[in-house]
Formats: C-alpha cells, structure tokens, sequence
C-alpha cells in the first residue's frame, strides 16, 4: 500500500521541498525582456558575503537577519488539512481520472497548443524561470514590482541587504517559509501521473537551452505541479506581506506553471493544482502567529529598503509607474489573468450554479490588506470576488478544504471595499 509509506516520510521528514520557477505569460502581460532573464539571475543571485554597508548619515536601514529562534516552533510546517498534506485540495483529480476522461484529453491538447504555439521569447523566459529552483528566485520575480522597484530590488539583492527575505523566501530549498507543508510529493505519489512529454513524447517540443536537461524527469509524477506550488506559496506570502504589490505578485506566481506547461513538463491541471496547494500552504502559514509575525518582517525589510533607494513611500512609487503605464500589469490585468490561469479554459465537469465554498483559512491573506475587516467579511470579499463553479478541481462540498480553484485572490486584493454607517459591506460597487 501507498499510505504507510507516505506516513513513513512524514514521520523522517524526508519530504523534499519542491523547485520554484516564476514566469509569466507574454501574451499577456508587458514583461521584461526575456534575454534580460539569465543575466539578471547570474548578476543578482544571492551572495554570501556580508551585506553591503552605507555611512550613517546616508539614511541607510541597518537590516539585521533573523536570530536563531526564528527557525524553529512553526506549527504551519506541516498542514492544516488531514493527514498533514494537501491531497484534499486536489483530490478532486482521482474523480477526473476514473469518470472524465473527455476532461483530460483536453487537458493533454492544451499542453500541446501552449507548448507548440509557444514564441521563441516566451520559451526564453520559461528556460530561464525553470533554473530558479534552488535560490535567486526572488530576482526572477523582480519584474512583478515594475521597472523602477525591480531594479532596485535586484540591486538590493546583490549587495546581500535584505538577510530576512532571503533567509525566509529566496534560498531555494531551504528557505524557511516552506517545510514539508510546502511539498507535494506526498500528492505526487498518491496520484502517480505521468508528464506529458512521456505521454506524447512525438508531440512534445523539448525546450532544453544547452544549460540542463528539463526533462531528467521521467518516471516522476506530474499531479499537481510542485513547482507551481513552491512560486505560488512564495509570491502568495509576499503578497499578504507586501499588499501595495499584492495583486501584480500574485499574478507573476500564477504564471510560474505556465512556464512549464511551455515546457512540456506539466499539464493545465497540474498546475491548476499547484496552485490550489500553494495557495492554502500559504494560509497555513498566515494563520500561523509566529510565522506571520516573520513574514511580516520580511514584508516591512523589502518596504524600507525600496523607500530608501527610491527616496519616497513605496505607494507613491507604485502609483507613478502605474499611472505611465508602465507597471508590470494593473490591478485589473492582474485579476484577469490570474482568473485565467485558475482554469486554462477547460470545460466545466460539474454544477455550474453553486454558492461559493470559501476555503478554511483564507480569509487570512487579506489581513494586511483589509485590516479594518473583520474574519467574516474579508471572506464575504473572497465571495464576492471568486470565480464561477463548475471548474475540474472545484470542490463543491462543504468540507473545510473548500475551493481553491475557485479564489480570485488578485481580484479579492484589487476589490475596492467599503462598509457603510450601517456596517453593509460593499464590494466593486455591490452590496456583498
């Protein structure tokens, strides 16, 4: 049997963590040149020197890392959801395979169009995401912040000034704010499906840069994405650390499945599914009062350090560049897309008229976005803003792992909110 096995690897916490790509859709959205991308992991990888140091009277934040309590007493290192994992989320896939198999012929022919269809810039950049798996990654995801904080960012990188960030969200597999909650090999082997190259290998366009082999996979399951899951958990926790960028962040980590479906690598559904677990690993953590409190660190260190190198607050900067139409996407954009990448356009499976059932802990990553909200109406705007039912992985029970497949959290982050004298809680313009 499977199940003792896979006790047996969380008991020895043998769950390795998953590698994390970032990429976006060209078709999209204004991006970063893709020929910037290789360069600007080799030039603003992290460094283990110490960090770079300004006089005093510079007005220079004196970032400090975290002490050695910090990485120790998590209980979101492991799920919320039974058994320890994330396989409720994405249990829906078993049905799928054993009553809907129209569902996965589509699925394989949209892998093939992306992959097949896909430009040779676009493959440039899903080359270079795919090489962010083991550290650096938050300098392929700069672009998110726009040009202007971006290059800041990426400056602030390389001269090793945010000890914080990188401890907790940018190196690799031993980033902190991840664990074995952050994994989805447990998911993998329940699910034991095989990757579309080794489905349709004739078919397939094999992208390999001359770099590494993309495809020293075989054999190696494919549901759900682990890559998806390790971008979306740490852009998602950016997000709810960072929400002046929250719906662009959230956005540029929906995409990082994309880049390997470009690949050929992953499935539509794989990672819609990585995306689902990565999404309710980074409620796990939010729910967490330690790790939040971390996260929030990491948040305000990225904050200060962008307001000095600029010279001006962080929303003024965002602001400006949005307004010259030069952000990496607009809140609108960024909504949609995400929308987007919730489905790939598959057909829906199963009732398409069903009230939305918000998952356990979301309400969460709206915290620091909606701080005047209480619980209960940060999900009534997670409701208002999700998307319609029906969809593959929709989880149409009541159960307490919800629809993950379902949570528009960019749309939920650019709503406009407001509560009347009377306490009506309105949102885009609508009573909610």
């Amino acid at each position: 049997m499977v199940l003792p096995r896979l006790s047996a690897l969380l008991i020895t916490g043998a769950v390795a963590m998953q590698a994390v790509v970032a990429p976006a859709s060209a078709a999209t959205l204004p991006l970063a040149p893709p020929q910037q991308l290789q360069e600007l992991q080799e030039q603003y990888a992290p460094s283990s020197l110490p960090a770079t140091t300004y006089p005093a009277e510079s007005g220079a934040p004196q970032p400090q890392p975290f002490g050695p309590d910090a990485y120790f007493g998590y209980i979101s290192d492991i799920s919320s959801y039974p058994g320890g994992t994330y396989y409720s989320v994405v249990d829906g896939f078993a049905d799928l395979r054993a009553n809907h198999p129209d569902t996965l012929a589509e699925n394989l022919n949209i892998t093939l169009s992306i992959n097949n269809s896909a430009s040779p810039e676009r493959i440039t950049r899903a080359q270079a995401d795919a090489r962010a798996d083991s550290g650096g990654l938050l300098g392929t995801l700069s672009d998110a912040f726009g040009p202007t904080l971006g290059e800041q960012l990426r400056a602030a990188i390389a001269e090793n000034r945010l000890p914080k960030t990188r401890a907790f969200l940018d190196s690799g597999y031993v980033s902190r704010a991840q664990g074995i909650a952050a994994s989805t090999l447990v998911e993998k082997e329940i699910f034991n499906y095989p990757r579309p190259f080794e489905v349709a290998p004739e078919l397939i366009n094999k992208h390999n840069d001359g770099r590494e082999d993309y495809y020293a996979l075989n054999g190696s399951a494919s549901f759900p994405s682990g890559h998806t899951n390790q971008a979306v958990l740490i852009t998602t926790l950016l997000a709810a650390a960072l929400p002046e960028l929250g719906p662009q962040l959230l956005a540029r980590g929906s995409e990082a499945g994309e880049s390997w479906v470009v690949m050929g690598v992953h499935y539509p559904l794989d990672v819609i599914g990585g995306r689902m677990t990565g999404t309710a690993a980074a409620a796990d953590h939010f729910n967490d009062p330690k790790m939040r409190d971390a996260l929030n660190q990491v948040g305000q260190e990225i904050r200060t350090e962008l307001t000095w190198r600029t010279g001006k607050p962080l929303t003024e900067t965002i602001a400006a560049e949005q307004a010259a139409g030069r952000a990496y996407a607009s809140n609108a954009q960024a909504a949609t897309i995400y929308a987007n990448q919730a489905t790939y356009g598959l057909a829906p499976v199963y009732a398409t008229d069903r009230p939305m059932n918000i998952p356990q802990g979301a309400p969460v990553l709206l915290h620091n976005r909606f701080p005047e909200l209480s619980w209960e109406q940060r999900a009534r705007v997670i409701a208002a803003t999700a998307l319609p039912s029906g969809s593959p992985l929709d989880k149409q029970d009541n159960g307490a792992a919800g629809s993950w497949q379902r949570v528009n959290l960019a749309a939920a982050f650019a709503a406009e909110v407001t509560v009347a004298p009377n306490g009506e809680l309105s949102v885009n313009g609508s009573p909610v």
